[in-house]
């Protein structure tokens, strides 16, 4: 009969694997991906141990359809699960979650792979794709102690994923290599990169790239896989339009449509029209990167661009006034707080399993909060989630994500009967052209400045312009997105000027004392002369274009926030920051004709 054994699975690669992405839709099928290959596994652990349900520890799902291939239900890609058998019945079940996962990876890449049009290396792409997955597991004996247990099987799986395997190279060749992973070689023969400079778009047609994109046969997969069902995604480009697009109405549908039909009158590619997995009620299927004319060019021919860019103009004039789309989007990215704490003082499967089912359910009330505030959830495992979201809404997103993850788990605590899991978010405002790769590095250090703020359960955003260094702030939650909220309506009321932040910021760097300098007293004397310089700044400047200075109750709450605590060149850095940021989210909820998020005469204080 054998024993109970704790057995955890890892399906992998992960971050390299999903941070090889040029497209949202890379990094959408990618994330899935993994999720449905995990979501296989488990399924197969089930199965394996007479449909019971209640063999898994993590995932936790309350019906075991919820893994069937295609359901939204997200699993990450670690399988905790308690099951009874030999020794050598390990090893077997092993090798049966191994085949039943191994199998549905080919079926995707079976799909995948009928969606190309163009002629490509198919037995080089098998290889690539067979090659990069990677399947690890380790148990023990359960025993009496399933705390001590369970880190026992994750110290032998860490062990057992630091142990590479180096396999020899079966498929290498001179073929250049992967344009987004830069280590396999592309199999798009190169032809046809040559005989597509005949033809306008033809490698888009057949093959889903630009000139000069290459692909290795993983990449392909993620270009050409499909979600089933679940096809909706957003472009970066969409989501930076949709500010805009909330603004059209019933009135806007006959100049959406003559703008539409002027773009086929030209030759637009086909499925440049209806790539947005969610129908706008004007706009419908169609993607927001029509709205910019920087991206018209991927998708007419040469010859017709002047034309196209007219329409588009004399559509925004229509439309809009002659507003433009904002050219920026966000990459949200949270995680769970005190998780690993919390998860260890679960001293029993039946505990672990509910704080499981817990986390499920989050993923799920996930999906439904970022679609509410209209953003594409890419991933959400249960304590981690990753979407695209628009800038006027991303701030009462990432709140709401937040309060739900923290009352989901509130009954659920460390060692210290204190402590509950809650979520720190990472925001990116990014431009929509710029490498998807480098926002989601940027996304990463900044979830990372969240969790660097004492206590977590904090927020820190990140503005990344072309134009200028980067600028990051960081915060409690409850602090630091009022304050962003408050200058937000400050800067849509105009009571406060543009110039403030940039002039307190150029303080701060003509005034801050360099490392090293021994001399406490200078420091002190140039920070007190920091802070009432920037009283200064902030009394002398005007408000309303400047027509009237700033109101007092504004100017008293911006100085109380200077003399709080020991000031300092950061906490004038940090203000100057949060303003700069400030003005974006202004931008973007005036585009949307949002409402005011506080009032910012100064009654009401941001806390």
């Amino acid at each position: 009969m054998g024993q109970d054994y704790l057995i955890i699975f890892h399906i992998g690669p992960v971050q390299d694997f999903i941070a090889t992405a040029r497209r949202s839709r890379d990094l959408w099928f990618g994330s899935w991906l993994l999720s449905e290959l995990a979501k296989k596994a488990a399924l197969e652990v089930v199965h394996q141990n007479g449909g019971r349900p209640e063999s898994l520890v993590f995932p936790a799902p309350k019906d075991p359809a919820e893994l069937q291939p295609g359901t939204p239900f997200n699993v990450p890609n670690r399988i905790v699960a308690v099951v009874k058998r030999t020794p050598d019945g390990l090893v077997e079940l092993a090798e049966e979650v191994w085949r039943a996962v191994f199998a549905h990876l080919n079926k995707l890449c079976d799909g995948a792979f009928a969606e190309i049009k163009g002629e490509f290396d198919r037995t080089a792409a098998w290889r690539q794709v067979e090659d990069f997955l990677e399947f690890f597991w380790a148990a023990h004996p359960l025993g009496d102690n399933y705390e001590k247990t369970r880190a026992l099987v994750e110290a032998l799986l860490n062990t057992r994923k630091a142990t590479h395997d180096f396999a020899p190279v079966c498929w290498e060749s001179e073929a250049p290599k992967c344009s987004l992973d830069g280590c396999r070689e592309s199999v798009i023969p190169e032809r046809a990169y040559r005989q597509s400079t005949k033809k306008e778009n033809e490698l888009h047609t057949k093959y889903g790239v630009r000139p000069g994109e290459r692909l290795c046969g993983v990449c392909l997969l993620k270009r050409h896989g499909q979600r089933g069902k679940e096809e909706r995604f957003f472009s970066t480009s969409h989501v930076a339009a949709l500010p805009l697009l909330e603004r059209l109405t019933e009135k806007h549908r006959p100049l959406v449509e003559a703008y539409i039909t002027k773009l086929k009158e030209l030759d637009i590619m086909r499925d440049a029209l209806g790539t947005v997995g969610e129908s706008h009620p004007v706009f419908e299927r169609h993607d927001g990167y029509l709205l910019f004319s920087e991206r018209l060019h991927e998708y007419l021919p040469e010859n017709r661009l002047p034309q196209a860019k007219e329409t588009l103009r004399h559509f925004l004039k229509q439309a809009f006034g002659g507003k433009e789309p904002l050219p920026y989007y966000v990459l949200l990215l949270a995680d769970g707080d005190h998780l690993g704490r919390v998860i260890d003082a679960q001293k029993t499967p039946g505990a672990h399993r509910a704080l499981s089912r817990a986390q499920s359910i989050f993923a799920q009330e996930a999906r439904d909060i970022v679609r509410e505030h209209r953003g594409s959830l890419i991933y959400s495992g249960g304590d981690d989630v990753l979407a695209l979201v628009p800038l006027h809404k991303v701030l009462a997103c990432a709140r709401c994500l937040a309060e739900t993850f923290r009352r989901r788990l509130a009954n659920f605590k460390a060692d210290d009967g204190r402590t509950s899991p809650t979520l720190s978010a990472g925001i990116v405002i990014a431009h929509h052209l710029d490498p998807l790769a480098d926002a989601l590095e940027l996304a990463r250090a900044t979830e990372k400045a969240a969790k660097s703020v004492s206590g977590k359960n904090a927020l820190a955003v990140t503005l990344s312009k072309r134009s200028g260094a980067a600028r990051t702030v960081k915060g409690a939650w409850g602090t630091l997105d009022r304050w962003l909220e408050w200058f937000t309506d400050l800067h849509r009321a105009e009571a406060i000027p543009d110039a403030a932040a940039y002039e307190l910021r150029d303080l701060a760097r003509m005034l801050a004392v360099p490392d090293g300098v021994p001399d406490e007293g200078l420091k002190a004397r140039l920070q007190e002369a920091a802070r009432l310089e920037a009283i200064r700044i902030l009394r002398r400047k005007k408000a309303k274009r400047g027509a009237e200075p700033i109101a007092k109750p504004v100017l008293e709450e911006l100085e109380k926030r200077l003399a709080e605590g020991e000031f300092s060149f950061e906490k004038l850095n940090q203000l100057a920051d949060e303003l700069v940021i400030a003005h974006e989210f202004a931008v973007a909820m005036d585009l949307a004709g949002e409402r005011m998020l506080a009032t910012s005469n100064g009654e009401v204080r941001p806390k």
